[in-house]
């Protein structure tokens, strides 16, 4: 189920629900709702999980693949430049 992905995925991070839904811009409480199974994410907000955290959108509607998105090493400096 996409609600256990979501958790197992914020775990995974270390995030807290706050701390995850901070990052893209939904509070803690929809965060919980998310992983309890009460509420379904919106297509907006299962892109901006997708994009936010690298995740594989394939993972986490279906469970198919790997969890995050294979990055080139060449993005990873990038990225990383990006931050600095």
């Amino acid at each position: 189920m996409m609600n256990e992905r979501l958790k197992r995925l914020r775990k995974t991070l270390g995030l807290s629900q706050e701390e995850m839904g901070k990052k893209i811009g939904v509070g803690k409480t929809s965060i919980s709702k998310l992983e309890s199974g009460e509420n379904n994410p919106s297509e907006r907000t299962v892109l901006l999980i997708c994009t936010t955290f690298n995740v594989n959108e394939t993972w986490l509607r279906t469970g198919e693949g790997e969890m995050f998105i294979q990055r080139t090493r060449n993005q990873q400096i990038t990225d990383f430049l990006g931050d600095l």
